[in-house]
């Protein structure tokens, strides 16, 4: 699946997040999609379960090896605390993505910035407030 723009492939991980509707409560529904600087799909994800593995966690297990031009499109800013499961922050540090596009900072006050703080502080290029 290639995607026509940035704001496609958001899009794409928005409705995916809908999957867990009614699985994930307290927490939000959560999407994500890795891309290729084509904007071809890489791999996908979404929180399923509350406790379970986050999106991005799971966008990442699905895609496999990444390139080196890999793009990581998330509805929510990616945690950088430590709760149920490991940050989603040093996931992605570890997997060397470079670029994070962000459709929502994370309003809780445990996240508040924390996760975008943390990968600019490690190279990440990181966008908000896409959709």
């Amino acid at each position: 699946m290639r995607f026509a723009s940035p704001v496609e492939a958001m899009q794409r991980a928005l409705a995916i997040a809908q999957t867990a509707r009614g699985s994930v409560e307290p927490n939000p529904l959560v999407g994500a999609v890795i891309v290729n600087r084509d904007l071809e799909l890489l791999g996908e994800g979404f929180h399923g379960v509350f406790g379970g593995p986050h999106a991005e966690v799971e966008a990442l297990r699905n895609a496999g090896p990444l390139p080196h031009d890999a793009i990581l499109y998330v509805t929510l800013e990616p945690c950088a605390h430590h709760g149920k499961t490991p940050p989603c922050t040093e996931a992605i540090l570890k997997a060397g993505l470079r670029k994070v596009v962000i459709a929502s900072r994370d309003p809780a006050e445990h996240g508040a910035g924390s996760g975008v703080d943390r990968l600019r502080a490690a190279g990440v290029e990181v966008e908000t407030g896409l959709c």
